[in-house]
Order: C-alpha cells, then structure tokens, then sequence
C-alpha cells in the first residue's frame, strides 16, 4: 500500500522509450461500477495513456505496475486548470462592461481572455510536465 501522501491507480506498461514510460489506466467514474451499469447509459469506463518521466528501464510491456501521483498537486492542478480561468474570466468581464458598458463585448473580452492565459500554460507544458509527473512502481502480485 501507498504512502498517505499519494494517489494510486493500477495500470499495465503500454510502452517503454528511453525518455518516458506510457502507462495504460482504465479511469472508471463512480458508476462504472454499479451494479445497474448494463442498463445505464452514464457509466463511463475509458483507457488513458499516461506519460512517466522515470529513468528506469526494468519495466517491460504489460507488465502490472502502480502508477502514483502526489496528492499534493491535485489543488495546484484545480487552480490552473479551473479557478484561474475563472477568476481572470470575471475580472475580464467586470472591467470591460465598467469600461464599455456594452455587455456584448464584455462577453466576448472576457472570453478572449482565455487565450492568451491558455496559451501562457502551452507555453510552459515542459515545465508543468515536470511539476506535475508521475512515478510507477512495480505491482507484487
């Protein structure tokens, strides 16, 4: 079992490259498990590859593996991703219809906003990479 301080999720090697490791995930949302899934059109059950930086080179394809991931990040990640873009999105929308007075516009600014922000985070993708990585272990059986 995992520290306290990490996110697990089981995955199979999909691929192995010097740089990185792809790691096979089934990402399952709550439903995909009940027992009434056949009959429902909301369970969800989807593949993810997911990229590890990790240096070593013992894992084979299809191996059984763990994937973990810093439970730290997770609010770093929803501030990026979510509450930023928000935030700048209002201000963007405040300050232009203060300025303008036309609500049209304001609208349109405000989502214009995201470009330039959502840009900023393609810009700096290596970096977040580094931030935001994961590690695998070897799964015991």
């Amino acid at each position: 079992m995992a520290d306290i301080d990490y996110i697990e999720h089981e995955g199979f090697v999909a691929e192995v490259n010097p740089q990185h490791i792809k790691v096979r995930i089934v990402n399952e949302s709550a439903c995909a498990s009940c027992h009434a899934k056949g009959s429902c059109t909301a369970a969800d059950l989807q593949d993810k590859l997911v990229d590890v930086y990790q240096n070593e080179s013992s894992f084979e394809i299809g191996q059984k593996v763990m994937l973990l991931g810093k439970k730290s990040l997770a609010p770093k990640a929803v501030l990026l991703a979510y509450i930023y873009p928000i935030i700048l999105m209002l201000a963007a929308l405040i300050v232009s219809f203060y300025l303008t007075n036309n609500e049209l516009l304001a609208g349109g600014l405000a989502l214009a906003i995201l470009v330039p922000y959502y840009t900023i985070i393609y810009a700096n993708k290596n970096k977040l990479k580094r931030t935001f990585s994961f590690t695998i272990k070897h799964q015991i059986n």
